[in-house]
């Protein structure tokens, strides 16, 4: 698996709360209920973030919000 660097301060929803946030469409769509049920990580511009959601990543790349710090490595079968 990859790593990643912020270039930017970022904050995203821990690995149990993106379920909550995905089931109900986005953050901005989130109930109260859900709001306080969700835990966010914040992390600052420099800092590894390898934990953002997978489904993520080729967005902040894009926008240049992450960059990638160690390349991800293909698991290859032995023998072939």
């Amino acid at each position: 698996m990859a790593k990643y660097r912020a270039t930017v301060g970022l904050s995203y929803p821990t690995p149990a709360s993106l379920k909550i946030v995905l089931a109900a469409g986005g953050i901005s769509k989130l109930s109260e209920a859900q709001r306080e049920k969700v835990t966010l990580k914040n992390v600052k511009a420099g800092a590894l973030c390898d934990d953002i959601p997978e489904k993520s990543i080729k967005g902040l790349l894009a926008q240049g919000s992450i960059e990638e710090v160690t390349p991800a490595v293909k698991k290859t079968k032995k023998g072939n």
